[in-house]
């Protein structure tokens, strides 16, 4: 009803009236608007209980496509039949009021799905599955581990959640009723005692899950030690090919105009701050890494004294780096020095938005370190990314790890709107004058690495280790 409810509202804001007379030919359009942005609601799954664990930009695609279509179809009936057709005026109005009711219909909806807590069973197999179901049990208001099926004869839990069952009595199993979703790892989904009680379970209308989605849909990350070959090729067909292919090209090269036109008296500072505070060339240029392995240079304003590698390639330090002149603190601070990677972007060595590129001689270290470190290189590199408006400045191999956990994340759902998303976010670090202080996903991947260093002594193992660390519903 919100179309036919919009367009009743328009008209008699339009005409200055509460029931204008054109109101009846709007019928036809009302009617069938009324038919068409519901539809495509129910087809975006934004009815179902689930969609309360969609992105918030893969709902924001959703509520402006369907907007879109719902115009567009109120244009074609006026083109159909003319008598039908919604003035500019009404539409206008109109459209206004249908985006503030459909927005807050939606935003109500979402409140009463989070309300519903998401309860699951989780098939743990090894000590990784394991750790994951302990961190989902203390780092989610929206996820509560209802217990552990273990379907390894030879691994045998170690923390202190709920044993639900083991595999030799999985053919008799009886779930709590509060159960609603099964969490699985991929390769349980071919396990032949496994099968068929998956898909009874399904059929009973339980939600089957991979553990690493819901790790995703937690901390916006996936762990490494959830990363498999299937989770890679599912990632590799969920990215946007066309948005890929097309439009993110358009965007780069869109973004970079603007912000070298917005930012070039940022520039200008930032080349005489250079020139006055120290000796040597005011650029800086580095070989990097680009997509499929291809090694293109870098710019930058150079931030470090001349003699700065004189003992060979060095991590950037997170803390005070002594290599870094005081001048070119502020520079790094403020995201000055990377300005001239913009040209980098209009030349096509880079996107605004993507894993940052890494030095070819340090990706041979981190290839042998990292599991994965490699698909990076499948995508364009970026400016600006997920992982860096997600994590503070890395220094270290654990830091890398954890951001690689991110960029496959993003190389998952790469999307405008993430870009978008991204953009934003960089802007208030940048205003801001420094990266974001560590939030729920390292908290929370911090306990990982110290339960999973706990975990060559099972009995060791307590759940107390793990704190509650997203509060964010």
């Amino acid at each position: 009803m919100l179309v036919p409810l919009s367009v009743c509202a328009g008209a008699s804001w339009r005409f200055e009236t509460l029931f204008p007379s054109k109101l009846q030919s709007y019928v036809a359009a009302m009617v069938v608007g009324a038919l068409v942005l519901p539809s495509l609601s129910y087809i975006g799954g934004l009815y179902s209980a689930a969609s309360a664990r969609l992105e918030t930009w893969v709902r924001a695609r959703w509520f402006l496509f369907n907007l879109g279509v719902t115009i567009l179809v109120l244009l074609a009936i006026g083109s159909v039949n003319l008598d039908a057709r919604v003035g500019r005026g009404v539409l206008l109005y109109g459209v206004f009021i249908l985006a503030v009711l459909y927005f807050t219909h939606h935003f109500l909806l979402r409140l009463h799905f989070r309300s519903v807590r998401m309860r699951v069973a989780c098939l743990v197999s090894s000590a990784d599955d394991e750790l994951a179901a302990g961190i989902l049990s203390q780092s989610s208001p929206q996820i509560e581990v209802v217990g552990l099926i273990a379907v390894s004869k030879t691994f045998q839990p170690a923390l202190e959640l709920p044993l639900l069952a083991k595999l030799e009595e999985i053919e008799s199993i009886k779930l709590p009723p509060s159960v609603n979703t099964i969490l699985v790892r991929d390769q349980h989904l071919v396990m032949p005692s496994l099968t068929t009680l998956l898909r009874r379970w399904r059929y009973q209308g339980m939600d089957i899950m991979s553990l690493a989605d819901a790790c995703e849909t937690v901390l916006h990350a996936v762990p490494l030690p959830l990363v498999t070959e299937s989770w890679l090729f599912r990632a590799s067909n969920q990215s946007g090919l066309l948005y890929i292919k097309k439009l993110k090209r358009l965007f780069d090269v869109t973004v970079a105009l603007l912000c070298l036109l917005a930012l070039w008296p940022a520039l200008l500072i930032g080349i005489l701050v250079v020139r006055m505070c120290s000796a040597g060339p005011i650029f800086f240029k580095q070989t990097r890494m680009g997509r499929l392995g291809r090694k293109f240079v870098i710019y930058k304003l150079r931030t470090m004294r001349l003699d700065a590698e004189k003992d060979g390639p060095q991590w950037a330090s997170s803390g005070k780096d002594h290599r870094v002149f005081p001048a070119g603190a502020f520079l790094r601070r403020y995201r000055i020095d990377e300005i001239p990677q913009l040209f980098n972007i209009l030349k096509g060595d880079m996107s605004f938005v993507g894993p940052r590129p890494e030095r070819p001689e340090f990706i041979d270290q981190l290839e042998k370190e990292i599991p994965f470190y490699l698909e990076r290189l499948l995508v364009q590199p970026g400016l600006t990314g997920w992982a860096q408006v997600r994590y503070p400045y890395g220094s270290n191999m654990e830091d890398a790890s954890r951001k690689h956990e991110l960029d496959l994340y993003y190389i998952k759902h790469m999307s405008l709107l993430l870009d978008f998303f991204v953009l934003l976010e960089t802007t208030r670090t940048v205003l801001l004058g420094g990266n974001r202080k560590p939030d729920a996903y390292i908290k929370a991947m911090h306990q990982w690495n110290i339960l999973e260093s706990a975990s060559d002594s099972p009995s060791h193992l307590d759940l107390s280790q793990l704190q509650p660390v997203l509060t964010k519903p």
